[in-house]
């Protein structure tokens, strides 16, 4: 008789889901068995943190440290093409999510944690160049316009302030601009010689992602260029431009917000893990309401402790969250959003979304290899514009993209066997340094310059964003797509 009723359709889902549900349930009950440190005897009651040191580096906090992007773990990927007889790079566009910053929430023990760096070389010289310009007003930026007023580097040098960006964030961005600054000068000339004229910067309006935007420019162009550059406001953290107003996305939203809540809902185990870690974490007005037990804000504001191999904080020396509550929120938040990528809602939203920024790139494109310029586009932004973007290109969901200073590079190349046709102009996609141009969903006829590098035709893009982009919605244009009955 049981086997007949897992035999229906409408059981065989239940019993699936069920399934789905005792194996997480086994994830975290294991994580927790795994990780649970021995009990040991407190000589004093003083003692107020567990110390980070304890927290070894296996198979599952690596993937936490990863998040984090240490500075002198960045490193080049697989940027550039070295066959220049062949093919002639024409420009770059870069997407950069900033560098690390502090809570988005008031965290207990805020304090104790030390936000600073090394001074290392390079630091020391944005340092000095940056008070240079303040003193001397070179800076064209600096006088009116929608930056004025933001300070170039974060205000206190060793604290984590609410949203700001940390001088660890700084040195993540002027490391990453001279790495990649290494890898295009051998490639692309001209960016030792770009003028302001020749490349044009867009920046959200936070702190977090101005001053990203000035470190990583740093390590990237000449300094003379950097001095007389302009750097527009984005009024979206999703660069949109004039294709923003879109109402249907907030409907959307709701529905993944929902589906988000019900994975948790069947996952008490894990509710009362964000539970419990909330209330050692946030301070008592942040806890009044959902935020305590969200695991995605847990998760945020843990980040700020693992980060800076701080002190895990404690409600009493013998109340401190364990290194099982670190590895178990973040197991759990990577499973839902490995799920929310799946979700039909998401891809809809992100489609929405992305859709001024992917027109806006396709537009930077055509003026590049048309000698108009501009040559090199940067937009500043976060994690959602990362996370979108990717989405609507049809990417694979890859945890390590929404880590701080993480990258998205469009390269635009031209064949020089068809310099004077339409049909020799490309582009290649990377993630974090690493080539996903066959990941993308519209692309149909690649071009393989070696096994790793993977070409595609910019018909493809313009075809996609004019013919196809709206397809999956049932409707053609982004006025009817916003108004479209997602029920």
């Amino acid at each position: 008789m049981i086997f007949n009723l897992l035999r229906m359709p409408q059981n065989k889902a239940i019993h699936c889901y069920l399934l789905m549900s005792v194996w997480i349930l086994l994830l975290i009950v294991g994580i927790y068995k795994f990780l649970e440190p021995k009990q040991k005897f407190l000589d004093s009651p003083t003692v107020a943190t567990e110390l980070y040191s304890g927290l070894s580096v296996d198979i599952k906090t690596k993937r936490i440290f990863k998040i984090c992007n240490f500075p002198d773990e960045l490193e080049t990927g697989e940027e550039g093409i070295l066959q220049t007889d062949k093919w002639v790079l024409s420009g770059l566009l870069i997407l950069i999510r900033h560098g690390d910053r502090g809570p988005l929430q008031h965290v207990k023990k805020i304090s104790s944690i030390n936000c600073g760096t090394d001074n290392s070389e390079l630091l020391t010289s944005y340092k000095d160049y940056v008070n240079n310009q303040t003193l001397s007003g070179k800076v064209s930026w600096v006088g009116p316009g929608p930056f004025h007023g933001f300070p170039f580097l974060p205000t206190h040098s060793k604290l984590c302030q609410l949203g700001q960006l940390t001088m660890q964030g700084i040195t993540q961005l002027l490391k990453l601009g001279h790495l990649l600054s290494q890898t295009y000068h051998k490639v692309w000339p001209k960016l030792r010689v770009l003028s302001p004229y020749e490349l044009i910067i867009y920046s959200t309006r936070y702190r977090r992602t101005f001053q990203s935007a000035l470190a990583f420019l740093y390590g990237l162009i000449p300094h003379d260029t950097l001095t007389r550059i302009n750097i527009y406001e984005s009024q979206s953290m999703s660069f949109c431009f004039k294709d923003c107003g879109c109402p249907v996305t907030e409907k959307l939203s709701k529905y993944v917000r929902k589906n988000i809540s019900h994975q948790l809902r069947s996952h008490p185990a894990v509710a009362n893990l964000a539970d419990t870690t909330g209330k050692s974490l946030f301070s008592t007005n942040a806890e009044q309401g959902p935020l305590g037990s969200d695991p995605h804000a847990v998760r945020d504001a843990l980040l700020s402790f693992v980060c800076h191999k701080s002190g895990l904080p404690c409600e009493s020396p013998l109340n401190c969250i364990k290194r099982q509550n670190v590895v178990g929120i973040f197991a759990y938040t990577d499973w839902v959003n490995y799920q929310k990528w799946r979700n039909t809602y998401w891809k809809r939203y992100c489609l929405l979304k992305s859709y001024g920024l992917i027109r806006h790139i396709v537009q930077q494109m055509l003026h590049m290899v048309s000698n108009n310029g501009p040559y090199l586009v940067l937009y500043s932004g976060h994690d959602h514009t990362l996370e979108q973007l990717a989405t609507a290109l049809g990417l694979h969901n890859d945890p390590f993209l929404l880590r701080y200073a993480a990258r998205i590079i469009f390269e635009v190349y031209q064949d020089n066997r068809e310099s004077n046709n339409a049909k020799g102009i490309y582009f290649r996609l990377l993630s974090n340094g690493k080539d996903v141009t066959k990941q993308i969903s519209f692309c149909k006829n690649f071009v393989s310059v070696d096994a790793k590098t993977n070409l595609c035709k910019i018909e493809d893009i313009v075809r996609f964003l004019h013919d196809d982009y709206f397809s999956s919605l049932n409707v053609s244009n982004f006025k009817d797509a916003c108004l479209y009955k997602n029920d």
